[in-house]
């Protein structure tokens, strides 16, 4: 055959793309057991951050981080709509979750070595400005004041939105109330500083990010969403 010639040269491409792409599908699939576990592995430490059962660069192994997990975190699928537990075989609850994931979510409970409530942990999630960000609030067991927030997965400007994961901002949301004397969401993020003399700013406000104002209402948007979404699961505990 003529090395030289047009088509020799198309089906050597042709076999290099039908090659590399077996290759890359074999490999995918030979990955995937291991990038769900790292997945979830990932998962477990940021309900445990939000909850301050672990701090950022905890040094402790894998294997004893998710024992952690595994004494103190239970988490259930809830249906939003009753507030209560869902009922089925661990089939059909990843099913209507999956079917419905607005309706059907996972709540977390992280329990203190005494066996007591030590914070209820919910899922978050929603728009800033370039992307869709995932994360964990966690309350104390009043079920009113943060304990802490954990943002995990976003596409949003390094330096600016991108400092939704900043230690130093997610600290400003421990302590705050997330209703008011009526029982209404009033978390709120402030453009700006929160002026600490003003009693609903002390109570219910965080620090908006700066350069990130997009960012900080749409992440102020989502989570009064997300709770008023828990209202009756939160309610319920009470």
């Amino acid at each position: 055959m003529n090395t030289n010639s047009n088509s020799y040269t198309m089906m050597f491409a042709v076999a290099i793309c039908v090659v590399m792409s077996t290759v890359l599908a074999f490999l995918a699939n030979a990955l995937e057991p291991t990038q769900k576990a790292a997945a979830e592995f990932d998962r477990q430490k940021n309900v445990m951050m939000a909850a301050g059962l672990i701090q950022p660069g905890d040094a402790r192994s894998q294997e004893e981080l998710q024992a952690l997990f595994a004494e103190r975190v239970t988490e259930v699928t809830i249906d939003v709509t009753t507030g209560e537990p869902l009922a089925g075989t661990p089939e059909e609850v990843a099913a209507a979750r999956k079917s419905d994931p607005k309706r059907y979510r996972v709540v977390g409970t992280v329990t203190k070595p005494d066996g007591s409530v030590d914070a209820i942990i919910l899922p978050i999630s929603g728009k800033g400005l370039w992307s869709t960000l995932y994360g964990y609030l966690a309350l104390e067991a009043d079920r009113n004041h943060v304990k802490g927030i954990q943002f995990y997965k976003h596409g949003e400007t390094p330096g600016l939105g991108g400092e939704v994961e900043n230690p130093a901002w997610t600290a400003l949301w421990k302590g705050k109330e997330i209703r008011d004397a009526n029982g209404q969401i009033a978390i709120t993020i402030k453009k700006g500083k929160v002026d600490e003399k003003v009693p609903a700013e002390k109570a219910h406000y965080v620090d908006g990010l700066s350069g990130a104002t997009i960012t900080s209402k749409g992440v102020q948007t989502f989570v009064r969403a997300d709770l008023k979404a828990f209202d009756k699961y939160l309610s319920r505990g009470k």
